[in-house]
């Protein structure tokens, strides 16, 4: 049996299960380790392709700790198979030194946008309240199809690089948006329009609003990896900020 077949959903249950910890840290070490039991799917478990791993992580945009956390989440896997007899040989991820630095990220607070869900007025109206209600990037509005919003099952369908992600639909968006009947003539416009267009509306940029988005789910007490799912983020990493003061 190939090593690195080990490396599965099975295996990974077994580990956690042998482990007293809390519920978040379950479910973060399960994400950990499903995301580099993906990446051995078809690999050979040796410490070429564990270096391998540990240069994707760091090439993700992970903070230090982030990165630091994950490795250490893969290697005490590595160290209960090797134990076990699962695996023959003790390969374990280099750790990183993490650098001590000030902490002084501020987090935005959440704007009241009153008008946002109003009676749509303009095409800049019309965007902002894309972003605001389901966290969408102008490169995502381009992809749209106004056939991917189900207005029965109050859903929204967006595939990108292959991944589906639905996202519902708020009674106050299907009220104002239902009736539009040109939606797919601005979803085929430029980001350089949708830019514009959104600056005439609001002063908030496309990255603001998707920021609001973020705070508004945080607020609702949505999990890190339900909204990384929703945004279509392969990590938690640029969400981490947003939860530290959970």
């Amino acid at each position: 049996m190939a090593e690195n077949s080990v490396i599965n959903e099975e295996r990974i249950l077994e580990y956690l299960a042998s482990k007293s910890i809390t519920k978040n840290t379950y479910d973060n070490y399960l994400y950990d380790l499903r995301a580099f039991a993906s990446f051995m799917e078809e690999r050979d478990l040796t410490k070429t392709n564990l270096d391998i791993y540990r240069q994707k992580l760091l090439a993700d945009g992970l903070s230090q700790t982030a990165a630091k956390r994950k490795i250490s989440a893969i290697n005490q896997f590595l160290k209960y198979s090797y134990n076990k007899g699962n695996i023959s040989q003790y390969l374990q991820l280099e750790q990183i030194k993490v650098k001590k630095v000030q902490d002084d990220v501020k987090i935005p607070r959440v704007v009241n946008l009153p008008d946002v869900y109003g009676q749509i007025e303009s095409v800049g109206q019309f965007i902002a309240l894309l972003i605001i209600e389901f966290g969408l990037t102008p490169t995502e509005i381009q992809s749209l199809s106004w056939r991917d919003f189900d207005w029965n099952f109050k859903i929204l369908s967006l595939t990108k690089n292959g991944f589906k992600r639905i996202i519902p639909m708020s009674n106050k968006f299907i009220l104002i948006s239902r009736s539009i009947t040109n939606g797919d003539e601005l979803f085929s416009k430029s980001r350089q329009f949708l830019y514009y267009e959104l600056k005439k509306y609001t002063p908030l940029t496309a990255q603001e609003l998707r920021e609001q988005y973020i705070l508004r789910q945080v607020n609702k007490g949505m999990k890190i990896h339900d909204l990384a799912g929703k945004l279509g983020l392969t990590t938690t990493a640029t969400l981490e900020k947003y939860y530290k003061n959970e």
